[in-house]
């Protein structure tokens, strides 16, 4: 039987490598824990945000 996973709302902030310029953002995602919310989050980021950083600033849990 696969892990319980819930729902997740992670927001932060990204930072533009070329001019650092900061866009906030907000992301749904469902993962079994908070640090895997992260960590999906990042990996996200990383394939189809500009180059740069991200600043996670809140995650919280989304009830049904």
């Amino acid at each position: 039987m696969p892990p319980k996973q819930s729902f997740y709302k992670v927001s932060g902030v990204l930072i533009q490598k070329k001019d650092n310029a900061e866009d906030g953002f907000s992301m749904f995602i469902k993962a079994i824990d908070d640090n895997h919310a992260v960590t999906l989050v990042r990996d996200y980021l990383k394939n189809n945000a500009p180059e740069g950083r991200s600043v996670i600033k809140g995650i919280e849990k989304i009830t049904e």
